[in-house]
């Protein structure tokens, strides 16, 4: 979420929901027909997906460790050994890059929620069982640095905004799925509803007790408020 392997492991592939959710731009001709595909060689391609996902993982450590100011080409490239050209074969641009770094903390939540809807032994287990996934996510270096910095951005940056928008639709989608599998009785527009106070809440938590926020003695017991709060919200107390 290298540093990164002590923080956290996130996925090494970019997911095909997120992908879609991310809308990255694709490299098609507008009006043009197609060229003719070349034939690509299994061993080309192998070497093609790794240098991809090095080009990923040093862009993430970059972004977590160094922050967006440092997020540039011409740095990435330099600790990979390699030329801008390299990375501009894969991303032609610095936000395309960003999108490929986002996809796989996308991907993390879908596939925790999937994996809690699938496996939690009663309705308050799947919901506590979300509340202490996402109460130790807060307390992760990437997750907080990632996501600090994109909302940074998006106040300023149209096409960022529009990224984070596209990431709340999914985002609240799949926990909304979720709650809604703790009760049969439940309407899609109240799980929706659910997900939102429950992100609001979440984000919130974010800044009093996530990565590299200071102890306060008035914090203790506030994990356990917030677990009691949450199932009562959602009507499981």
């Amino acid at each position: 979420m290298t540093n990164i392997a002590a923080d956290d492991n996130p996925s090494k592939a970019a997911g095909k929901l997120a992908s879609e959710v991310l809308n990255t731009p694709d490299n098609k001709h507008s009006g043009k027909a197609p060229d003719k595909q070349k034939t690509i060689r299994p061993a080309a391609r192998i070497k093609g997906d790794k240098t991809r996902q090095s080009i990923i993982n040093e862009a993430r450590r970059v972004l977590v460790d160094e922050g967006y100011e440092n997020f540039v080409l011409r740095r990435i490239a330099k600790n990979l050994g390699i030329q801008p050209g390299n990375i501009q074969y894969y991303y032609a641009t610095k936000k395309e890059l960003l999108w490929e770094v986002l996809t796989p903390e996308i991907d993390k939540y879908a596939d925790t929620y999937q994996a809690i809807t699938q496996n939690g032994s009663s309705k308050s287990a799947k919901v506590l069982a979300t509340v202490d996934f996402l109460l130790n996510d807060i307390r992760l270096k990437s997750t907080c640095n990632i996501w600090f910095t994109v909302w940074a951005l998006s106040q300023h940056d149209d096409e960022v905004a529009e990224i984070m928008d596209r990431f709340y639709a999914f985002y609240i989608s799949a926990l909304a799925k979720l709650l809604c599998s703790t009760d049969t009785n439940m309407s899609t527009r109240r799980g929706h509803h659910l997900a939102r106070m429950i992100t609001a809440l979440m984000d919130g938590m974010t800044n009093q007790i996530g990565y590299g926020k200071p102890h306060h003695s008035d914090i203790d017991g506030l994990e356990n408020e917030l677990r009691t709060a949450i199932l009562h919200l959602v009507n499981l107390d």
